[in-house]
This record gives structure tokens, sequence and C-alpha cells, in this order.
């Protein structure tokens, strides 16, 4: 859970509010603008070492899976 928090801090802090993003079977969803899902991707693949990979779950979602 320690992980979960810390992540959607830094999801919230790229945009700017809180409650577009939660995790779902380890993995995280956010509800963003295609160049906020973007800024959300590089900011997690930088913070841990480029072990994330992102999908479209649906229009104006993303999905990012955490990777060993």
């Amino acid at each position: 859970m320690a992980f979960e928090k810390i992540v959607l801090d830094k999801v919230a802090k790229v945009l700017n509010q809180d409650r577009q993003a939660c995790f779902r079977n380890g993995t995280l969803f956010v509800i963003a603008c295609e160049s906020d899902a973007r800024r959300v991707f590089s900011m997690l693949f930088k913070d841990y070492n480029q072990r994330v990979q992102v999908s479209v779950a649906m229009f104006g979602e993303y999905a990012y899976d955490f990777t060993a």
C-alpha cells in the first residue's frame, strides 16, 4: 500500500489534481488527456528505472504497469 500511495501522490502532482488515478489489480489507471498521460509516463519511467509500460485502457484512460 505504501508504494501505491507514493505513486498516486506523484501522479496527483503531475496532473495538479487528485482522484484522476487509482490502482486496480496492481495496475495504475489514470484519466487524462494524451499530453498529461505522456507527462505521467515520463515521470514514472524516470522515477522507476524504465520499468513502466503504458497502454490505452479506453478513450481518456491510460493503464500503467510496473514491470520487474
